[in-house]
């Protein structure tokens, strides 16, 4: 399982560094990698692969001077072995759990499971602004950021060569649910699975995953699907087929937060 948990870890860098590689935000990698997107939200501001503890304090002192909010994602393969215990020490405590999980793409059922649900390939402005909207009003405290991170992205989501792909959803004509998909050496990750309050439980979440997989073969070739779950999210891959590789852990940090480090 080594070899297709670092296809996980790699296809997650793949798409936390894409687009803000391509908008010239600043990314480094080295031993630790950090997305600082200068947008005061912490969902695009990441960090993750720590290699070292001295990383850590170098982190702490970078975004305290930057004053922006950040997430932390701790499971990688590369992390070093004290990573998770040593942030623990420093003061920060996780708000998310997510199981890194896989399937093997040809095994799984291509049936759909909601019959209203129409999935649509974000390749115009107009879908790129249902995509946003949804996202927006899931997160609505970060709806300014979401908006100006996805506007100023367009050009290179709307690529035909892009790597990442964005789904809609659209239940009785209206935007339901989204799915986002980035293929990396034949790797098919699947992330931002999200659907609105009103239309849960009808199977909607499990057609976005689908479709971004079976979009990932049939045009890619890709034979793995990775993705992370919530504990609520995690049974029910488990019942598409996905199996449990590994945890992660999301420290996410907010300003107050820094300043009382070290």
């Amino acid at each position: 399982m080594t070899d297709v948990s670092k296809l996980l870890d790699q296809n997650m860098i793949g798409k936390f560094t894409y687009l803000p590689t391509l908008m010239g935000m600043a990314v480094a990698c080295g031993d630790v990698t950090v997305i600082n997107s200068g947008i005061p939200a912490d969902m695009f501001n990441i960090v993750c692969q720590i290699k070292s503890k001295e990383a850590i304090v170098a982190i702490v002192e970078k975004f305290r001077h930057l004053k922006i909010p950040f997430a932390w994602w701790i499971g990688f393969e590369d992390d070093y072995p004290e990573c998770k215990s040593d942030l623990e020490k420093m003061g920060f405590f996780y708000d998310e759990h997510e199981s890194g999980m896989f399937a093997e793409i040809e095994k799984l059922s291509r049936e759909k499971k909601c019959d209203g649900l129409q999935i649509r390939l974000v390749d115009d402005v107009k879908k790129l602004d249902d995509f946003i909207q949804i996202y927006r009003e899931l997160i609505p405290h970060d709806a300014d950021a979401i908006k100006m991170f996805y506007r100023k992205a367009a050009e290179h989501i709307l690529d035909p060569k892009s790597s990442l792909k964005l789904f809609v959803g659209y239940f009785q004509d209206q935007p339901a649910a989204t799915s986002a998909l980035f293929v990396d050496e034949n790797t098919a990750g699947v992330w931002d699975v999200v659907t609105l309050s009103q239309f849960r439980r009808r199977g909607i979440g499990t057609d976005m995953t689908l479709q971004a997989l079976f979009y990932a073969l049939d045009h890619f070739g890709c034979r793995i699907g990775v993705l992370t779950a919530s504990e609520e999210g995690e049974p029910v891959y488990g019942k598409i087929g996905f199996q449990k590789l590994k945890d992660f852990y999301v420290f996410n940090v907010r300003t107050k937060q820094l300043g009382e480090m070290i």
